[in-house]
């Protein structure tokens, strides 16, 4: 069967552009005003926004591998975006990815690419991300969710910079710079054996944790003017604002979704606002409840994690796994987090065939 391209690339020629490596004398240098531009989106007053834009700028200056990490909506997306742009690789492209949408199945035609005739219905060849990526960055977007065979093989090509394309013979040479992306927590999950300890050193050159909302204090008062003169531009309305009330319930709440869940928030308030002022009613529904304490203030502050234990029956614990995975969207790493048991221990569970409940005759 015919391998399906990523839905956001797109097939280039057979030969990698010919620009000369950010690591070779012909390399351009970082230029000032594009590092202080590409920065300038970052926004935020507080100390932890000060500090990410100071990390961007460290890594942008070199050229190194970077792994972004934080809880989902904090914007890994956004600072790898400006990291690149203010680097002497800006003029080539930045590759993005999200490795939790690449099947196992379609792994190397995706990364690596494929010769002509490689495959029934391969009729061209095509160029997989680490070479579009060539002199420039490949953005590896939930690098936690990768299968470690998965991870083995990107290790080597990156590594090695060289690879085959699936099919072909020949050696292809590459020069991309890796910056990668994750919400999970790598050392707990190379701890549980789901993430390779080579590959996570590989890319723990330069490391930052991206704060989350709630530990931005002062910036949500930004964020908030900030989306609403976007989606006011964008949907063609004139200037909004937000009464006070409405202005403080977005103060408080703890943003369990960080900046991203801020700014679908907003924009759906501005769409159902039909004056120039939102109130409390025109924002969403969730956010009119009682306010609900954020995820770090629901932790225990300290204690050992429980341990596993379970007293009903095997097809009533087997429901309540699968039940857990649903809710965790099948990351065993994290349903294993969610049950108190090891990573190990969930899958030998997964194993165990499920028991039909028995039926009366008749």
């Amino acid at each position: 069967m015919r391998p399906v391209g990523h839905p956001t690339l797109r097939a280039m020629n057979e030969h990698p552009p010919r620009a000369p490596g950010p690591r070779g004398s012909a390399a351009a240098p970082v230029d000032p005003s594009a590092e202080s531009g590409a920065f300038e989106s970052i926004l935020g007053v507080s100390h932890a926004a000060a500090e990410l834009r100071a990390f961007g700028r460290r890594a942008a200056r070199v050229d190194a591998a970077v792994l972004l990490t934080g809880e989902s909506g904090t914007g890994k997306g956004l600072l790898a975006r400006a990291i690149h742009q203010a680097s002497r690789r800006a003029r080539a492209p930045l590759v993005a990815v999200n490795c939790a949408g690449v099947p196992e199945s379609l792994f190397e035609s995706e990364f690596f690419g494929h010769s002509r005739g490689a495959f029934t219905g391969a009729q061209q060849a095509h160029r997989g991300l680490l070479e579009q990526a060539h002199a420039g960055t490949l953005f590896l977007d939930e690098i936690g969710e990768l299968a470690p065979p998965l991870q083995a093989k990107l290790l080597t090509a990156v590594e090695e910079g060289e690879f085959r394309r699936l099919g072909g013979e020949r050696v292809v040479r590459v020069d991309a710079r890796i910056i990668a992306a994750t919400s999970l927590d790598l050392e707990a999950a190379v701890a549980a054996g789901d993430f390779r300890r080579d590959l996570y050193h590989r890319l723990l050159v330069l490391a930052f944790r991206l704060p989350p909302l709630r530990e931005r204090e002062g910036d949500v008062d930004l964020f908030i003017d900030d989306a609403l003169d976007r989606f006011a531009s964008r949907y063609a309305r004139p200037a909004l604002r937000l009464d006070p009330r409405a202005r403080a319930r977005l103060l408080d709440y703890p943003w369990p979704g960080n900046v991203r869940q801020l700014y679908h928030a907003l924009e759906a308030a501005v769409l159902a606002c039909d004056a120039r002022v939102i109130e409390l009613r025109h924002l969403p529904g969730h956010l009119l409840g009682p306010a609900t304490p954020s995820p770090r203030a629901a932790r225990p502050a300290a204690g050992p994690r429980a341990r596993y234990s379970w007293y009903g029956t095997s097809a009533d614990e087997r429901r309540h796994i699968d039940e857990v995975l649903r809710r965790c969207r099948g990351n065993k790493t994290r349903a294993a987090a969610e049950l108190g048991m090891a990573r190990n221990t969930l899958r030998d569970k997964l194993r165990i065939p499920r028991l039909e409940p028995e039926r009366d005759g008749g």
